[in-house]
């Protein structure tokens, strides 16, 4: 009998110091669940807007008609990203993700343009950029609901998309 009360008594505290450390206290804040994924902590809240793979989609499909604009020497470059950067401004607004990607996309058409790069330099460049993005992405606080002209790019360089 002695021994059942002892292994009772010694159950009761660790299921007692269980409930009671799962319990927020009183002022403190509390710690929300985290799901983690391939190693990286994902908070549970973060979802893309239900547009976004579409938004995507119309930016592609704007980026080809300006790009063939450029091929048939209607604009440059330089018009092409600009022009790019306004119809995705109006698809989706601004985001810290998609303007800092913007300017690089910008810069790079700029530099191509004056012949200070070439293709692949440029596309090196973008890659780079992006591959940051991907980095930080994870531990992110406040994530933008709607990167649609970096996840874009993502799928024009074939790298992961932000999600």
């Amino acid at each position: 009998m002695m021994k059942k009360t002892l292994a009772l008594c010694v159950v009761a505290a660790f299921l007692g110091g269980c409930s009671s450390m799962n319990m927020p206290k009183h002022g403190k804040k509390e710690i929300k669940p985290v799901q983690v994924v391939d190693g990286t902590a994902v908070t549970a809240e973060y979802h893309l807007a239900s547009s976004h793979w579409s938004d995507v989609a119309r930016i592609r499909d704007e980026a080809t008609r300006l790009s063939f604009q450029v091929s048939q020497g209607s604009i440059t470059k330089v018009q092409a990203a600009q022009l790019l950067d306004q119809f995705r401004v109006a698809q989706v607004g601004h985001n810290m993700v998609d303007d800092d990607m913007y300017a690089i996309y910008l810069r790079s058409a700029v530099e191509s343009q004056q012949g200070t790069i070439d293709t692949a330099q440029s596309k090196a460049y973008i890659q780079n950029a992006l591959a940051g993005w991907q980095q930080r992405w994870p531990v992110m606080r406040k994530k933008p609901a709607n990167p649609a002209f970096t996840n874009f790019l993502m799928e024009v360089m074939n790298m992961k998309p932000l999600q």
